[in-house]
This record gives C-alpha cells, sequence and structure tokens, in this order.
C-alpha cells in the first residue's frame, strides 16, 4: 500500500482509537490528529492513552500535562536531565520510572498479628519506542516493562485467599523477592479503524481497566479491587499472546484476545507458544458521556482450553499459592476446559464544570492537575462467574465509589475510593474439603494525596474476612508513597 494511502488510514482509525480507548483507560485522552509529529504518523502522539494504558497509570513523561520547574513544580523527580530526555522524547523514545513504598501491617487477627509494620516496595521500569517519531514505519510502537519487588509483605499476616498488598505480588509472590523483565510487546495501526498487538503481556490492563479501582500503586491494594478474579484464572501475569482491537467509533470497541495459559513473569514463554494450552477472550466495551459525565461498560466471554488437576483460584502473580496450600488436598477435579462471563463498569456521577470542558476538548490537556482524569465522583463495579465444579471462586463481585479531588477544597490532584469485593466459594471445593467459609469479604478505603506532581502518600484501611476457616477479621493499616522519577 502507498505510504500516503497508509497514513491516511492510520490517521483515521487512531484518531478513533485514541477516543475509545480514552473511555476506558485509566485517565486516558484522546489527542487530535494533527498534533502528530510531521512525517511518519506517530502512535503515541494521536493515541496517548495506549501508553497510559499500558502502564495502568494516567500519565507518563512527554505527554501533554508533563510540567518542568522546581521540586514542587515538575511532574517527574528527575526533570528532564538537562535536556536530554526530552531530546529522547522528540526522537520517539519515552522512559518512565516509579518507585512504590509500603509501610503496612495487620493490626489485629487474620492468620496473625504483624510483629512489626511490614516495609516492602516495588520498581517499574517502563519504556515505549515510538515507530513513526523514530522515523521507521507509521503507526507502530514497542513497549517494555521491567518489575521488582523487594522485602516481605504482610499478606502472608492477612492470610486471606486474595492479597491484601497486590503490589508484593509482582511479577511473582515469592520469598526472596523477584524481579522480571515481565512484559515486550508490539502494538501496530492497521487499516480498517484496527490496532493489534503481539508479545508478552499483561492481558489484564487491556481487559479489565477501571478509572477508580485499577491501579495497585496509588489507589486499593487488596487485590479483589484491583482485578477481576474470574478473569486471572485464564490470562496467567504475563503470557505470550496477542490481541486484536477493531473501534468503529468512538463509543464501540471490539476485541478478540489469544494467550497461552501457562507463561509466567519470569519466563519468556516462548517454548510453551506450541505446546501450551490456550486462553480466549471476546469482549465489547461501550465508552459514553452521560452529559459531561464520562464512562465505560465492559462484558467479555472466556474459555480455556487447559486441563484442570486442582482447583485454581488466580492469577500467578496473585496466588497465596495453590488451593492446596491454603485449604488442604482437594483431590484431583480433571475437567478439559475452562469457561466464564466477567463485566465492569465505571461511571462519573459528577464532574466539576471547567473539568467537563477540558474531557469535552481532550486535546487540552488539564495541566493544573498534571493528570488526565476529570475532578469529579463515580460508581464502579466489576463481576465474574465461572462453573463451580472447577474453579474455587465461582462468583466475584465489587463495587465502591471514588474519586479525583472534591474532598478538600484546593486538592484536585488527589485521589481516594471506598470499595467492597466478595468471592464466592465454589460449593463443589467447600464439600471436598469442608474447610473454606462460603465467602470472603473486604472492605477498603485509601485517600491518596499528592505531595508534589511526583510525590505521592497514600493511606488506606482495610477489614478482611478470608474465606479459610478460623481466621476473624483482619485490620489493617497501610502508608504508601509513590515516586515517579
Amino acid at each position: 500500500m502507498p505510504g500516503d494511502t497508509w497514513g491516511m488510514h492510520c490517521r483515521r482509525l487512531l484518531l478513533c482509537l485514541g477516543f475509545a480507548v480514552a473511555g476506558m483507560a485509566p485517565g486516558g485522552q484522546a489527542v487530535a490528529a494533527d498534533s502528530a509529529s510531521e512525517g511518519k504518523l506517530s502512535l503515541i502522539e494521536v493515541a496517548p492513552a495506549l501508553y497510559k494504558t499500558a502502564k495502568r497509570y494516567p500519565s507518563f513523561y512527554g505527554d501533554a500535562a508533563t510540567t518542568q520547574g522546581g521540586f514542587s513544580e515538575r511532574s517527574r523527580l528527575l526533570g528532564n536531565l538537562n535536556g536530554d530526555r526530552d531530546r529522547l522524547v522528540d526522537r520517539g523514545i519515552y522512559v518512565d520510572l516509579g518507585v512504590t513504598q509500603f509501610m503496612q501491617g495487620n493490626l489485629s487477627d487474620g492468620n496473625r498479628q504483624s510483629p512489626d509494620p511490614r516495609y516492602n516496595g516495588s520498581t517499574d521500569l517502563y519504556f515505549w519506542l515510538d515507530t513513526g517519531k523514530l522515523d521507521w514505519w507509521a503507526g507502530g510502537a514497542f513497549f517494555g516493562h521491567f518489575e521488582a519487588n523487594w522485602a516481605t509483605s504482610m499478606n502472608g499476616d492477612v492470610g486471606s485467599i486474595l492479597p491484601a498488598n497486590t503490589d508484593a505480588t509482582m511479577p511473582a509472590a515469592t520469598n526472596p523477592p523477584s524481579s522480571a523483565l515481565s512484559e515486550f510487546y508490539f502494538l501496530q495501526a492497521l487499516p480498517g479503524h484496527l490496532v493489534a498487538a503481539v508479545g508478552k503481556q499483561d492481558m489484564a490492563a487491556w481487559a479489565d481497566t477501571n478509572l477508580f479501582a485499577n491501579n495497585e500503586r496509588n489507589q486499593f491494594t487488596y487485590t479483589g479491587l484491583v482485578n477481576n478474579a474470574i478473569a486471572g484464572v485464564f490470562f496467567p501475569y504475563t503470557a505470550i499472546g496477542a490481541w486484536l482491537d477493531w473501534a468503529p467509533s468512538k463509543k464501540h470497541n471490539l476485541v478478540g484476545v489469544w494467550a497461552e495459559s501457562d507463561s509466567k513473569a519470569g519466563q519468556t514463554g516462548f517454548d510453551n507458544v506450541l505446546n501450551s494450552d490456550n486462553s480466549y477472550a471476546v469482549q465489547y466495551i461501550y465508552s459514553t458521556a452521560i452529559g459531561d459525565r464520562p464512562g465505560n461498560y465492559l462484558l467479555a466471554a472466556l474459555y480455556s482450553t487447559k486441563d484442570l488437576d486442582k482447583f485454581e483460584i488466580y492469577r500467578g502473580r496473585l496466588l497465596q499459592g495453590t488451593t492446596t496450600d491454603i485449604v488442604g488436598p482437594t483431590g484431583l477435579v480433571e475437567e478439559s476446559e475452562n469457561y466464564g462471563v466477567v463485566g465492569t463498569f465505571a461511571q462519573y456521577l459528577w464532574v466539576r464544570d471547567e473539568s467537563a470542558a477540558a474531557f469535552r476538548n481532550r486535546e487540552h490537556a488539564t495541566k493544573a492537575r498534571h493528570v488526565s482524569p476529570p475532578v469529579g465522583i463515580g460508581l464502579f463495579a466489576r463481576a465474574g462467574w465461572a462453573p463451580e465444579d472447577r474453579n474455587a471462586i465461582a462468583q466475584f463481585y465489587s463495587l465502591g465509589i471514588g474519586g479525583y479531588g472534591m474532598i478538600i477544597p484546593g486538592r484536585d490532584a488527589d485521589k481516594w475510593g471506598l470499595g467492597w469485593a466478595g468471592s464466592r466459594m465454589s460449593d463443589d471445593l467447600r464439600d471436598l474439603t469442608g474447610t473454606p467459609r462460603s465467602w470472603e469479604h473486604a472492605f477498603e478505603v485509601f485517600y491518596n494525596a499528592a505531595l508534589t506532581p511526583a510525590l505521592h502518600l497514600s493511606l488506606n484501611g482495610q477489614a478482611i474476612r478470608s474465606a479459610v476457616k478460623g481466621d476473624d477479621t483482619a485490620y489493617t493499616l497501610c502508608a504508601r508513597l509513590q515516586m515517579d522519577f
């Protein structure tokens, strides 16, 4: 196809995709097509929400809200590094580094009271190579994510089926701590309103996004308020796979997903591609705005060919261990496939007037807040179902309220949320073992204060009643510091 025609197709579909992804991405915003750099079409300039969605974080260095200045003004602690960082961005090379630290403990009950506050943390290094800005070809990008964690979290103290500290389980819930190049994949815009991605990736970053409950680094920390427990059985963290997104308009997305079922973050996974079982998903995303109040709604059907020889619980990164480790021997449950249905939504109920205007004109960043989600309050919810004869968690629900700003006057960059998650354990598993309770319940509240645009301090409180019998409700407190370099 001639270069001009290719560029014209990419420009049209990416403008559409930018609006569509903006509805589902955490804080994503579309950018008008005429903002693309001269020459070959730049994916990140036309649809910056793609990078934000891949990171599950509402900003990156080089986006429209990036600020410079003194310590209290710049959006990244390292700033522009004497202009070298800006020169890299001009060439299409984006690098972001974040460090998250936790001081967290179980105050009472659960598996055991924490003897002292548990200090642990993680490091995340992201990069995005934009082929358009690099002048290689139009509409392509490479994304990578290296991560590491350190020290021991309070997850063992709480003893819940779904961990209280999700961040401590990535890239793997191991002791000693772990590190890995967890993700590396390629994205490409295609004619016909299509975008494709292939490589090793966290499928939940794309399939389970939520404006108010999606990021363990600066929102909720309990696993059930970060991801859907049903979807995690089908797609490990992380997996070799691919997806194809069709976005015919800014309201509608239809996505097909394939991934091999036996990957681990610390392995390349290429040796499993031809010999592994596979998981598949088809999802529909509806992005809309009720007046000036944005929202997105997702429904997905899941299927896996993986043989199950035990009840499985959750993604490899989010397990305390296998079901056998938690509730004792289960016997063999031999099933040749698995299937399920999940849904999620996030909907603003109220948006402040000037923030609504910025959302309507999404080519203009809300620079005053250094982040792009509108100032306002919204609801979120997730639900999932899977058959009881092969899944430890047969039903999953979560709901809550969250917002950006609105609590303390003048603090529009702060985030907050209040949520509940409930995991209903399989009756078949309970009959087999006699150990789990029928439900695991978790309540969590957090407030994330922007000390500077690059420093965010959160306070989180949890009440978690584990599905494991004999454990009374655990009460936890957490102080969390997120630093953007």
